[in-house]
C-alpha cells in the first residue's frame, strides 16, 4: 500500500478514535494483549506507515509490498489495496466495529505522542510537504538512479512502484536515468508531479477509479504513442519499472548542475 491508501485508510478509521479495543487475535508474536481495554486516542499515518495511538504507546503498521487492511466500522465495510490472507496479522475489535491487518509488519513504539517523532515535511501526502527539501536531498545523490531515489522513503515518504512508474511516465524520464543526467528545471518538474500525481491517487482510490486511471503501470501499450511498453528491474533496489522506450529515453549526458542553490525557488 503507498502513502495515499494510507492516508485513506487513516480518514477511514478515524471513527474508532475514542473507543476502546474490547477483543484482540491474530498471528502477531507482539504482546498484543497490551492493548486489551485500552482507548484509542488518534489514527494517522505518514509515508508508509499507519499508526494507532494508545494513551503511553502507539501501534505501527508498515504494510510492505503486499499488506492489506480490512475493516467494519459502523456496519460499513474497508478494504486496502491488495487481497487479504486468510488469517490476519492482528485484529482489533470495537464496540462500532473490527479492524483487521494482514502480511503487515506490527510493532509497538513506546511514546504517548508517536506523531511527533515523524518528519511530515518528506511525507508526500502531508500539507507540511517540502519540495525545496526534496530537491536538495535528491540532488545530494547525482550517481543514483532515479528510480531508486523515488522510492526512497526518506526523501519521498509514501511513494510506491505504482507511483514511480505513473509520474516518471508523466514527465518523459526513463526510469535508469542518473540523477546527475536531469536537469534542475526536469528535476524540480519531476517532484511537482509526484505530489500531483500522489493527490490525484488519493482522489482516485477513494472512489475505486485508480486502475482507470493508470498509463503505464501494467500496461502493454503506451497510450502517447502506441509503443509496446517494457518491463523490466531496474536499480539496486530491484523493482520491476514500466516505461515506453520511446517517449522515456535514458539521458546519457550530465546535466548542467553549476551553482544548484542559486536554481532553488524563493
Amino acid at each position: 500500500m503507498e502513502g495515499p491508501s494510507l492516508y485513506l485508510a487513516a480518514n477511514q478509521l478515524k471513527p474508532f478514535k475514542g473507543k476502546t479495543v474490547l477483543s484482540l487475535s491474530g498471528n502477531s508474536k507482539i504482546e498484543k494483549e497490551r492493548m486489551l481495554k485500552q482507548k484509542v486516542k488518534s489514527i494517522f499515518s505518514w509515508g508508509k506507515h499507519l499508526l494507532i495511538q494508545f494513551d503511553e504507546f502507539a501501534l505501527r503498521i508498515h504494510f510492505l509490498l503486499f499488506g492489506a487492511f480490512e475493516a467494519e466500522v459502523n456496519n460499513s465495510t474497508l478494504t486496502g489495496d491488495y487481497r487479504r490472507s486468510y488469517t490476519p496479522r492482528l485484529q482489533l475489535d470495537f464496540e462500532n466495529g473490527t479492524i483487521k491487518l494482514f502480511n503487515c509488519s506490527v510493532k509497538f513504539l513506546e511514546t504517548g505522542i508517536a506523531k511527533a517523532s515523524y518528519d511530515f515535511t518528506i511525507d508526500i501526502m502531508s500539507t507540511k510537504w517540502d519540495s525545496d527539501k526534496a530537491f536538495d536531498s535528491v540532488s545530494s545523490k547525482p550517481d543514483v538512479e532515479i528510480a531508486d531515489i523515488l522510492l526512497d522513503q526518506e526523501i519521498f515518504a509514501g511513494v510506491g512502484n505504482i507511483i514511480k512508474n505513473e509520474v516518471l511516465w508523466r514527465v518523459r524520464i526513463h526510469p535508469e536515468t542518473k540523477v546527475e543526467n536531469i536537469a534542475p528545471s526536469e528535476l524540480r518538474k519531476l517532484i511537482a508531479e509526484t505530489k500531483k500525481f500522489s493527490l490525484l491517487f488519493y482522489k482516485w482510490r477513494k472512489v475505486f477509479l485508480l486502475r482507470k486511471h493508470l498509463d503505464i503501470y501494467q500496461k502493454s501499450i503506451c497510450p502517447r504513442c502506441g509503443t509496446k511498453v517494457k518491463r523490466e528491474k531496474t536499480g539496486k533496489r530491484n523493482r520491476f519499472s514500466h516505461f515506453c522506450p520511446v517517449c522515456q529515453i535514458r539521458s546519457e549526458g550530465i546535466a548542467k548542475w553549476t551553482n544548484i542553490k542559486t536554481s532553488r525557488k524563493k
